[in-house]
């Protein structure tokens, strides 16, 4: 399956992959100023947008998905910004939260937008897992 750009951004965005140290914005404290929170909320339009182009979304399932992606996006944030957090325990992290929020998202996806989704996330791991993003071998 071929996956998109944005899709792409979406999934990594998402916290399904947790990626390298350097691809984490690091600052003092978990506590994001206004600016990091607008920019979470772009992020998660974003994304949202992404998603609506691949999976042809519906109006009234970007409206159900956007205050879930909103607080993905919040939470993997709040993650990346945490500089007690070693690598490992920020790909756990990361790994909780898409854990909590994924089935949110299943549940709006009509079963043939679900095994979309299944197949473009597990595309995107084994292309993470083949670029020695350490990798996460769940679906």
């Amino acid at each position: 399956m071929r996956v998109s750009k944005a899709m792409w951004a979406v999934i990594l965005g998402a916290g399904l992959a947790c990626g390298s140290g350097a691809g984490l914005a690091q600052s003092s404290g978990g506590t994001m100023t206004k600016g990091e929170v607008q920019e979470d909320k772009a992020s998660a339009q974003e994304h949202l947008q992404a998603m609506a182009k691949e999976l042809n979304l519906t109006d009234d399932q970007k409206e159900k998905l956007k205050p879930i992606l909103t607080s993905q996006m919040e939470e993997v944030q709040g993650v990346r910004n945490d500089a007690t957090l070693t690598q490992t325990q920020r790909r756990s992290k990361m790994m909780a939260i898409h854990q909590k929020y994924a089935p949110q998202v299943n549940a709006i996806l009509t079963p043939e937008q679900q095994a979309k989704w299944k197949a473009m996330r597990k595309d995107m791991m084994e292309k993470h897992q083949g670029e020695g993003g350490g990798g996460m071998s769940h679906q």
